[in-house]
């Protein structure tokens, strides 16, 4: 699977075959999972480090809890994933196209020509912190530094709204 597509596997579990084969051919490994973390943290991630993008976990009783029923049957729930266009702590670049897009956005401006007008943006002191849009059933929100270069375009299942 084309890592741009993950977003396909959100709600799938860390004993889901079609997400730890994903993950695998991508030189990642579920095994990485700290139930230690998980438990004390909330969430812990399997980092694809060469290409640029970090998968976030949780527990599944905490995905069901915010987030809804998952799709997997495993204890672990993926909930997010993160690219980095520019890089990240032990991450590489993230080169290729974005998470429903058909090229890589790097900036705010490359982020409006892909996605259109989000549907939310957050600001803070006249500076722009992040946008966010719903495709797909998913939340996408592009988080900028203070150039509006992009920091992370994150792709997660939607909080559950009570």
């Amino acid at each position: 699977m084309n890592i741009e597509d993950f977003h396909q596997l959100l709600g799938l579990s860390n004993t889901d075959q079609e997400l730890v084969a994903a993950i695998a051919e991508h030189g990642g490994n579920v095994a990485d999972l700290s139930a230690k973390n998980i438990r004390e943290l909330g969430t812990d991630y399997v980092n694809l480090s060469e290409k640029g993008v970090s998968l976030a976990f949780q527990s599944r009783a905490r995905f069901e809890d915010s987030r809804g029923a998952p799709r997997g049957e495993g204890p672990y729930v993926l909930s997010g994933m993160f690219y980095y266009p520019h890089g990240g702590t032990d991450l590489s670049t993230y080169e290729g196209p974005a998470p429903f897009a058909s090229e890589g956005v790097r900036n705010r401006e490359d982020a409006l020509r892909a996605y259109g007008a989000p549907s939310r943006t957050e600001e803070d002191d006249d500076e722009i912190e992040w946008d966010q849009w719903g495709k797909d059933g998913r939340q996408l929100r592009t988080s900028y530094s203070e150039d509006l270069q992009i920091d992370t375009v994150s792709v997660s299942v939607p909080m559950v709204k009570r």
